[in-house]
């Protein structure tokens, strides 16, 4: 079943289309909220929330081909929410620049305190907010690769698209990424 159809079955109250669409993007989701939260029984209790999000508001899915997209996003939405509500200082310290006491402080930080935790968390959220803002095409392809585990075969067959084309995609989008994140590291 493709996703227009799961989506049309889950319409009708087709639990069954809602199980494997819960299937076909689990993997996706909750690595998605892991890598933001860092913390399994959060990533967790996120990722129930995220499909309950998704069965509400099936019926605004505009495009169903990008529903990839759209499931991605609500789950790194949810996670930041959840980060911001936990952790409202840290909310504000990423909306403004890390002033030049932090930066240097933090190289003198042990890796398992707290503080670096939070840092890192911090990265990794930017690095999702980074992500969300490349090219449709480039992120659709890195997400499929990296969050959700499909191949560069299978990601051709999925996207209808020729081998040199996937791999240029994922080029591009790691080079973005990595241009992006040297500039944020660099500040």
């Amino acid at each position: 079943m493709d996703d227009s159809q799961l989506i049309e079955q889950i319409l009708k109250n087709n639990n069954l289309a809602f199980r494997s669409l819960i299937e076909k993007y689990k993997k996706l989701v909750y690595n998605t909220i892991f890598r933001i939260v860092g913390n399994q029984h959060d990533a967790e209790d996120i990722f129930q929330e995220v499909f309950l999000q998704i069965f509400k508001s099936c019926q605004h899915v505009r495009n169903e081909e990008d529903l990839t997209m759209w499931i991605y996003k609500i789950a790194y939405n949810k996670s930041i929410s959840f980060i911001r509500k936990k952790n409202p200082a840290k909310a504000e310290k990423q909306q403004g620049p890390e002033s030049s006491e932090q930066s240097f402080g933090s190289n003198y930080i042990d890796n398992e305190t707290p503080a670096r935790k939070l840092e890192q968390q911090e990265a990794i959220s930017h690095l999702f907010r980074l992500i969300d803002e490349l090219p449709e095409a480039q992120k659709k392809v890195l997400l499929m690769h990296k969050f959700e585990g499909f191949s560069q075969k299978e990601i051709c067959e999925r996207l209808k698209l020729s081998a040199t084309s996937v791999e240029s995609l994922m080029y591009r989008a790691k080079k973005n990424l990595k241009n992006r994140l040297t500039d944020y590291f660099k500040h």
